[in-house]
């Protein structure tokens, strides 16, 4: 048995995530363990050539269906002779499943707690590696781009702002940028997450989300009532809602300055509520920039 081939197989067994979907790499992974096991095993689906004494049927599905793991454990070893080293191939397969199957579970788990805070924003999320390559979105990051007549042009110019943050320096960099594409406007916000925080390795957490027509731009604002620097965008948020300190923390902030800012905004437009301001730019009339 090729030493080579077995540790292939197990790299493999061991980052589902890179593959893009978990048939993907329920299939790579099956073709590795055929060869690192031998051409004799070619005929074997992966659930047969991985299994152990004590598997009961249907047991991949089944570890793959629910966060038990496969249960890899001493006593549902087979039973070799004692002075056989044949088991050690397999159990260092399995093992590597178990921890492929790990990550899954809480690539999972993590994704239903995101998707639950950004669908209540109405937001999409993505992650991805640091060299772009995508790792995992929520549903609502694939609706935006399903409803996107240039999704291609989207996608070029979040995989530019991905390889801008992932090149910056420090884990506390966060970018925040709009675009507008199809007379959509587009907020999107990303940040590098240093290794070990959700993945083994760095990646870039990137946010989207879909400005209404109801909201303008901060381009529009800037031009319709001469507002500057973070003006705009804490106009914006303080009239979706959110309090001072969210608004703080969104845009890395204190939120001594987030009051200085709001208190600014309202008081060149007049106004005393963040109930007012919300209705006040709502209600369309101003001049829109060029695109």
């Amino acid at each position: 048995m090729d030493p080579t081939a077995v540790v292939r197989a197990m790299e493999t067994l061991m980052s589902p995530l890179e593959w893009g979907t978990q048939d993907a790499w329920l299939a790579e992974s099956l073709s590795r363990v055929r060869y690192a096991l031998g051409a004799t095993a070619s005929a074997g689906e992966l659930d047969v050539l991985l299994r152990l004494e004590n598997d009961e049927p249907g047991w991949l599905q089944t570890a793959l269906d629910s966060a038990g793991g496969t249960g890899a454990t001493q006593d549902a070893l087979p039973v070799f002779a004692a002075d056989s080293d044949d088991w050690l191939p397999l159990l260092s397969l399995r093992c590597a499943l178990d921890s492929g199957i790990a990550m899954l579970h809480r690539d999972r788990a993590w994704k239903s707690t995101l998707e639950q805070v950004c669908d209540d924003m109405n937001a999409g999320v993505a992650i991805f590696r640091r060299d772009g390559g995508e790792i995992t979105r929520n549903d609502r990051w694939s609706e935006l781009l399903d409803e996107e007549p240039e999704r291609a042009r989207l996608l070029q110019l979040i995989g530019r702002q991905v390889a801008q943050t992932a090149g910056s320096p420090g884990s506390l960099r966060m970018d925040y940028w709009e675009l507008e594409l199809s007379g959509k406007c587009y907020r999107l916000t990303a940040k590098l997450a240093p290794a070990g925080t959700l993945l083994p390795g760095a990646g870039v957490i990137v946010l989207m989300d879909r400005l209404g027509p109801e909201l303008p731009t901060t381009r529009e604002l800037r031009v319709a009532f001469g507002m500057q620097g973070r003006e705009p965008q804490v106009a914006l948020l303080a009239a979706e809602g959110l309090s001072n300190a969210a608004i703080a923390q969104e845009l890395r902030l204190s939120a001594h300055t987030v009051r200085h800012y709001l208190e600014r905004v309202l008081t060149r437009l007049g106004l005393h509520s963040r109930k007012a301001l919300a209705l006040h730019l709502m209600a369309g009339d101003r001049e829109k920039p060029p695109v």
